[in-house]
């Protein structure tokens, strides 16, 4: 166990992550308000890996920096907030909190043909994420913070908006453009709302 306990936050990205070097940039730029974070990559094109083994190697790296005695907080942008979902419910009580930003969380039914055959891994994660949010109590759902757009293209706000958490609308138009600024100019919100959670 390290002498130091940190505030770890992981980054889960969407799809299309195979080289999500703007992404990771600005996630380096957390440790201004006082956090480490890593982006964890799922390769959700990658057929190669299932989405169980995508899984586990974001819940590997969730129990190494437990066992280490940091507290962890997830974040997740579009597919990658219903993996921190699943995540958080499988790891119940040992994650601090968790943030969701233009999240694909309801109606898995809805995905299109394209996104199932490009990336079947997400699908499989989507359509767990209903059983995941049904096994969490009130007090983990406040835990929760689901920021949406105004208007997005991709995540319709209906799709992102989870009972019982803190929903959050931020009034940029657009799926990516929503997600870019979130991750720069809304990480002071959102990194306050989890360590807030981690104490």
């Amino acid at each position: 166990m390290t002498s130091r306990r940190r505030h770890i936050v992981l980054y889960v990205p969407g799809l299309g992550d195979n080289n999500p070097t703007g992404q990771s940039f600005a996630v380096n730029l957390w440790r201004f308000y006082g956090v480490r974070s890593w982006t964890v990559a799922l390769h959700w094109a990658d057929q190669s890996e299932t989405w169980e083994q995508k899984f586990n190697r974001l819940l590997v790296v969730i129990d190494e920096k437990l066992a280490e005695g940091h507290s962890v907080s997830l974040v997740g942008t579009s597919a990658g907030a219903g993996a921190v979902i699943n995540a958080f419910a499988a790891r119940k009580g040992r994650i601090s909190g968790v943030v969701t930003i233009c999240g694909k969380i309801h109606n898995p039914e809805t995905i299109g043909d394209g996104y199932r055959r490009e990336n079947p891994a997400f699908v499989e994660s989507a359509n767990e994420v209903p059983t995941a949010l049904a096994g969490l109590g009130s007090g983990e759902r406040r835990r929760i913070l689901s920021i949406y757009s105004l208007a997005d293209e991709i995540v319709p706000k209906r799709d992102s908006i989870i009972e019982g958490a803190a929903n959050y609308q931020v009034w940029t138009p657009g799926h990516a453009i929503t997600i870019a600024t979130q991750l720069i100019l809304g990480a002071p919100l959102f990194l306050k709302f989890l360590k807030n959670r981690a104490k």
